[in-house]
């Protein structure tokens, strides 16, 4: 009865400890020399051109949206290359303002090799969601590095995601 026990508490905690951490077996980098940027996703993600409306078409020569998602999260980074240069502070408001946000836990200005960066953080954001952003901006690209999560012990993985992505020469 007793070894039933102890077999039944570790399956427990294997259990809890593989659903909080599931993300970190499985992180792999991804290298997107084009478009300036590494990043690292814990599974697999979809590519997706950017819709741009004929107003933005006169500004913007492309953007692609790297995206995962999960029940209770979404990984993306959206690169976008701009025609004549980025309008960094609204750029970074439009993105993190879209959110909604009830709470902004934090605004951070990051250091980068070239070109400017900033970091956010929202709580209570649209759809239930916390927000973990930075923002970049490195010539005419402008870089979105968003992470949604709904569930306490998400952030953990929301942070990794976001401090993974780093600026690579074209």
């Amino acid at each position: 009865m007793r070894w039933q026990a102890s077999v039944l508490t570790l399956l427990l905690i294997w259990l809890a400890a593989s659903s909080i951490d599931a993300f970190a077996q499985s992180w792999r980098k991804h290298v997107y020399k084009t478009e300036g940027f590494e990043t690292e996703f814990s599974g697999d993600i979809i590519l997706r051109p950017s819709e741009i409306n004929d107003d933005a078409k006169t500004r913007i020569v492309r953007s692609t949206k790297y995206i995962q998602e999960g029940p209770n999260f979404r990984y993306m980074v959206v690169a976008t290359l701009t025609k004549s240069g980025v309008n960094f502070d609204k750029g970074v408001e439009a993105s993190f303002g879209s959110y909604k946000c009830e709470k902004v836990l934090g605004e951070t200005p990051l250091t980068v090799p070239r070109g400017k960066g900033r970091e956010m953080r929202g709580a209570g954001c649209a759809d239930s969601v916390q927000l973990e952003a930075r923002y970049y901006e490195a010539g005419n690209w402008f870089y979105q590095v968003l992470a949604e999560y709904k569930v306490a012990g998400g952030e953990q993985a929301a942070r990794r995601f976001v401090e993974a992505f780093k600026l690579v020469a074209h």
